[in-house]
């Protein structure tokens, strides 16, 4: 059986739920917007989203295999890795029969592959966590815009929410037209998201990108410049969305 959903975490906690439940053997999982053609062979189901049935499964998951296994789940998820969602469907149903402590085992496959997609997702929320740079817009609210490899946004949420207090602020991904809107400590995902290249910074916005880029510029050691390293630590996909790697005007 070959299980369709639309993508999103939600659609595939549902999908999950289902194939748990009703024993479903299945033979692939894709991600669908829009109605596609099975194999003559093949039987196709599509798993329609259903936020309280996704919220039910993640807190049967948790209560079962702890908030560790949720992690790492929601992380590999988000790699957006070919096949990704095959294995969280292996990696899942072993660990509901055997218990969390198979996540452990590292040189099995698809546990291995699992915790290095993850990984992987990890990194680079936790890049942006450093390079996301937030501009003030206007009516108040603060936005950031980002094109990252894996769809990490979604986990940028929780660090926000608490960092940012009661500011109203918006992350967009671009190119995933996927944003997350946060206000008074609390976030949500907004989808087909589009932002308006006329939106109007707040009048002193472009004074304080002028002071960061001067300090920038100014607090370079030239005799430790290390283009190199620089480039490890902020890779070039980033450099469009970092005020201080725009032209600096003395």
């Amino acid at each position: 059986m070959i299980l369709t959903y639309d993508g999103s975490l939600c659609g595939f906690l549902c999908l999950l739920g289902r194939a748990i439940k009703e024993r479903i053997d299945v033979s692939d999982i894709q991600r669908r917007t829009q109605p596609g053609t099975a194999d003559l062979f093949d039987q196709e189901q599509r798993i329609h989203n259903d936020p309280e049935w996704a919220a039910k499964v993640a807190s049967g998951l948790e209560s079962k295999l702890g908030r560790g296994f949720m992690i790492t789940f929601a992380q590999a998820f988000y790699s957006e890795e070919e096949g990704v969602e095959s294995d969280l469907l292996a990696v899942t149903r072993r660990a509901l029969r055997e218990g969390a402590s198979i996540m452990n085992h590292l040189a099995e496959h698809p546990v291995g592959w699992v915790h290095f997609v993850a990984q992987k997702s990890n990194r680079e929320r936790h890049r942006l966590l450093g390079l996301l740079r937030f501009q003030q817009l206007t009516d108040g609210s603060y936005l950031a815009r980002t094109s990252p490899r894996c769809n990490v946004v979604p986990l940028l949420g929780s660090h926000f929410a608490k960092r940012l207090g009661d500011q109203r602020w918006l992350i967009v991904d671009e190119k995933r037209k996927l944003g997350i809107w946060g206000e008074k400590r609390k976030w949500s995902v907004v989808e087909n998201i589009a932002i308006s290249e006329e939106l109007t910074l707040h009048d002193n916005e472009q004074k304080v990108a002028d002071l960061w880029r001067c300090f920038y510029h100014n607090i370079s050691n030239p005799g430790r410049h290390n283009p190199k390293l620089r480039q490890q630590f902020m890779p070039k996909m980033y450099w469009q969305y970092l005020t201080e790697m725009q032209p600096y005007m003395p």
